[in-house]
């Protein structure tokens, strides 16, 4: 047969079956996309879970048949006696700093290699994108760095009325439901926001005492999105995540952050207007904005807290602390019905330290088993079960020749750590006074609640001092103890990234 004849059956074919061909390119390209990176680990001769097509090793999580804190831990105990180990979310792969050292060198020492949070490149608004978990690099430590004072003792101490307040009000809203059950996650949600309303926003939000509030409306809606949303976020998030930038795809709700951003720009122009001035997070933002446009070395000088950025932060503390604050006190309270000794412990406690007066600042320092009932409560419900660094230069992982690149993903377990016995001995049972002892205190880089290094949680003290005002102010108040509704042990939510319980934390109420 001669070249021509053959040409010619070749055309004739692709002519009859060019869909056939089409389609089976097409096929080839998919899988050639979605399994590329299958060999990452492989190459690196580090130990992995075998990954699947499109889901990588996410596929139960996106099923809803096991929580995500859960899938932590699984994760943490197959790796465990590694360095590292590896997975897959979608085609990505996730390194997994699995040994205690070398999370405190990734985390803490060398974390100048990690300084980064892992965030996704969407298109947000400046009023969403401004924010610290957002910022990256030297804009990052720049912002950091402005708004560390901020927390400063002091200026919390100058507060701690304003917490109290708020703890107050829930102490007196809790009246309704003497001798009755209710539902803890969604109590500590109002009262997380009525907080919010008063330290960040300056405003009263009536949170606990209207839960139809525009405030509380507004702010409850902060990240919803709709199914259709969702799904073509995790297309887009497994398939190729770059496209996140060209695409018109918010994280978050725009209309709800629009309107708290509008309350945030009121509350500032009548403050102006009126010459007024209040202690609170909002007032310091704005003066740590005018101190550094006062301190600029010339006009055109780059600024870093403009408003729109100082209108990030504010946001970042509702959104941040409403789930994480509620998380921790509904947690704490239903582990102290479960626990009446503890529960009684502490009550005595609390009175020893504050001779029956009024709680004040000071108090909130020498409140030592409060704080192990606090730190305890956070190592067995983290609010973030898993936390996230992106490599920004080079790094040789110690005693090994594996080689982490610039853009490559790092995480640490969190709930597999805090669930390890042989780093916090009978992982499983609440003990407060586990963190009272030395051996509790040499192993700190190992308590990621409030993650660890130069990007932990900026806010943590303030979010202690609610724990503890709040904490102090329903013990002395009130008696919590288990009902036909309350879950031991608690069943996780599947389908949520943060740690929630499934039926909810239900316990009795009873004034004393």
């Amino acid at each position: 047969m001669d070249t021509s004849s053959t040409f010619n059956s070749l055309l004739l074919f692709v002519s009859e079956n060019w869909r056939s061909l089409l389609i089976f390119t097409l096929i080839f390209f998919i899988y050639y996309h979605f399994t590329e990176t299958f060999d990452y680990f492989e190459k690196r001769n580090i130990k992995f879970r075998k990954p699947v097509i499109f889901f990588g090793n996410s596929f139960r999580r996106l099923m809803g048949t096991i929580s995500y804190p859960n899938f932590q831990l699984e994760n943490y105990n197959y790796f465990k006696g590694e360095r590292v180990g590896g997975i897959f979310e979608g085609r990505r792969p996730v390194l997994y700093i699995i040994d205690p050292d070398l999370i405190k060198s990734v985390l803490i020492a060398d974390s100048d290699h990690f300084i980064d949070r892992t965030s996704l490149d969407s298109r947000e608004p400046r009023f969403l994108s401004r924010s610290l978990i957002n910022l990256k690099g030297a804009e990052w430590k720049a912002v950091r760095s402005l708004l560390t004072p901020t927390f400063s003792s002091s200026r919390l101490k100058h507060m701690q009325h304003l917490i109290q307040h708020c703890s107050n009000q829930l102490v007196k809203y809790l009246e309704h439901y003497d001798k009755k059950e209710v539902e803890l996650k969604d109590l500590m949600g109002h009262l997380t926001l009525e907080v919010t309303g008063t330290c960040v926003f300056g405003i009263s939000t009536d949170a606990l005492s209207d839960e139809n509030a525009e405030f509380v409306k507004t702010a409850e809606n902060f990240n919803y999105m709709s199914m259709k949303k969702r799904l073509c976020l995790l297309f887009v998030l497994f398939s190729m995540p770059s496209l996140l930038k060209y695409l018109n795809i918010s994280l978050l709700n725009y209309e709800a952050n629009k309107k708290l951003v509008d309350i945030l720009i009121n509350t500032k122009s009548k403050r102006i207007l009126s010459n007024t001035r209040r202690n609170d997070f909002l007032q310091l933002l704005v003066d740590a904005s005018l101190k550094e446009e006062s301190e600029l070395s010339h006009p055109g000088a780059k600024r870093y807290l403009d408003d729109d950025t100082v209108n990030a932060q504010a946001l970042l503390f509702l959104q941040a602390g409403y789930e994480t604050s509620s998380t921790l006190l509904s947690f704490a309270v239903h582990s102290l019905a479960i626990h009446q000794d503890i529960q009684d412990k502490l009550r005595a406690h609390i009175q020893d330290v504050t001779k029956g007066e009024e709680l004040c600042y000071d108090h909130l320092t020498q409140l030592d088993y409060l704080e192990g009932i606090i730190y305890e409560t956070l190592r067995l419900y983290p609010s973030l079960s898993r936390l996230d660094r992106e490599c920004t230069k080079p790094y040789i992982i110690p005693g090994t020749s594996i080689k982490v690149n610039k853009g490559d993903m790092v995480s640490v377990p969190v709930y597999g750590v805090h669930m390890d016995s042989d780093i916090y001995p009978d992982a499983e049972s609440f003990i407060p006074e586990r963190f009272n002892s030395d051996v509790g205190k040499k192993k700190s880089h190992l308590f990621l609640s409030f993650g660890a290094g130069p990007r932990n949680c900026i806010g943590l003290r303030f979010a202690l001092n609610v724990a503890k005002t709040t904490l102090v102010s329903l013990i002395r108040n009130y008696k919590f103890s288990t009902c036909d509704r309350t879950e031991n042990p608690v069943t996780f939510h599947k389908r949520s990234m943060l740690l929630k319980a499934e039926n909810g934390l239900w316990v009795r109420v009873d004034k004393i």
